[in-house]
């Protein structure tokens, strides 16, 4: 077989649409590196495997399952070696189709087909992924999603989400207690921190019993209800037990960490008739898969395609003005992402976080809208009038930019607000 087998080209005109995975990658290396070769034995290797393509006897198996590289040019594009005189580093990128039936119609085989092996030969990224119908057509997706939650919470303003903090080590009636001072500040929304694990003495259902009635407290005096997000991260069986577990005491929310328990743990939740209540699929570990511009799966693969895909009714994006690095721009896209039409898949409802606090607030419904769900963790605690104050102010700084007043007009009417200003001005997280 030469290098460039011709079997491993492809045209997008000749590909089905219906039936064709398209995976995008960035490819980085030395300016002598050839990344055209490199592609083709991607697009093999991760399909056929890359020996058995010039063998005779297996040319159906090539023409039915084999990859092709529909896509390839240089970064910048370079078509002339003298352009190249001077170049220190190679940058490419590729596409490269896949027949849907190489997935078994799953995401764990699908992302080990896409990237598997190649992500240990050298510089790649995973920049997108394109499903067609035939495998979107086998997930669920959201039981709930966007338009489920406001049904819920019977509200179309943005949400606000609140954390029990400290993350980990409360007692029931210590979490109950602060879960009251947050749905009395007007959060709609309440979960446990993703570093909470339930095991030993601290029993799941037990924390479940005193929030819910804290909750139906915080209602008599509010008349809003909650949604409370409890935390079941833990290995897939143990995790099922758990859930179960937890909706048997009153649970109404449920909350995982999928890259960490893998994104077939979400889905086998999402897909079990007894999993009643929306899942929140928390993104931890998403700057050690995505952040890397060299390496790993772009962001909105994961938390607004796959995740989506695996039934998450809540995902949740960091934000670019809070305490961590995200870019703008690939926040946006997230987000928006997540609400895109895909086909009979519900949008997703989109948890934004990561050191929010009430002066932010308009520039989070600038960017993204109404449909958000704030995340406010710390801050609220921070509040010099305590936590319900804390939540307090994110309420009126929503309620403040929904009317079109800047936060300093709405400051002289809302106390809290007031107070939120002279604490987080100019700060981050």
């Amino acid at each position: 077989m030469n290098q460039f087998d011709e079997r491993a080209f492809g045209l997008p005109e000749g590909m089905d649409s219906e039936t064709t995975i398209v995976a995008t990658y960035l490819l980085q290396g030395p300016p002598d590196e050839d990344s055209l070769a490199r592609s083709l034995s991607a697009a093999m290797e991760q399909t056929i495997g890359q020996g058995c393509y010039g063998l005779s006897g297996y040319e159906e198996l090539v023409r039915d399952f084999g990859g092709r590289l529909i896509s390839y040019f240089r970064v910048p594009a370079h078509e002339t070696r003298s352009s190249l005189v001077g170049e220190t580093w190679t940058r490419a990128v590729a596409r490269i189709a896949f027949p849907v039936a190489n997935t078994g119609h799953q995401i764990p085989m699908l992302l080990t087909m896409v990237l598997g092996d190649l992500s240990l030969g050298g510089m790649i990224k995973l920049v997108d992924l394109d499903l067609p119908p035939a495998f979107v057509k086998d997930f669920s997706g959201p039981k709930f999603g966007l338009a489920g939650i406001r049904t819920i919470l019977n509200t179309n303003r943005p949400l606000i989400c609140s954390i029990l903090k400290p993350c980990v080590g409360l007692t029931p009636e210590r979490a109950a207690d602060l879960f009251r001072q947050h749905a009395l500040g007007g959060a709609e929304v309440i979960k446990d921190d993703e570093l909470m694990a339930y095991g030993g003495e601290y029993r799941i259902e037990d924390r479940v019993l005193a929030c819910r009635r804290a909750a139906e407290q915080s209602f008599e005096q509010t008349g809003q209800r909650v949604l409370y997000l409890t935390s079941i991260t833990d290995r897939p069986d143990r995790m099922l037990e758990q859930a179960r577990r937890a909706i048997e005491a009153g649970a109404n929310g449920l909350m995982l960490t999928p890259l960490s328990t893998g994104i077939g743990a979400l889905q086998a939740l999402a897909e079990d008739p007894d999993i009643r209540v929306p899942l929140f699929a928390h993104p931890a570990l998403l700057g050690a898969w995505s952040w890397s511009p060299d390496f790993g799966i772009a962001g909105h693969i994961l938390i607004a395609k796959l995740f989506r895909l695996a039934g998450a009714d809540i995902n949740a994006v960091p934000v670019p003005y809070g305490r961590f690095t995200h870019m703008r721009e690939s926040y946006v896209r997230m987000l928006q992402l997540s609400k895109a039409p895909m086909l009979h898949v519900k949008p997703c409802f989109t948890q934004v976080g990561g050191g929010l606090h009430a002066l932010a607030v308009p520039d989070v419904i600038r960017d993204v809208g109404n449909d958000v769900m704030l995340v406010i963790g710390g801050s609220a605690q921070r509040h010099p009038g305590g936590v319900t104050s804390g939540v307090r102010a994110v309420h009126q700084a929503i309620s403040a930019t929904l009317d079109g007043r800047t936060l300093d007009e709405a400051a002289g009417d809302y106390p809290e607000l007031r107070q939120a200003q002279t604490v987080y001005a100019g700060r981050k997280g």
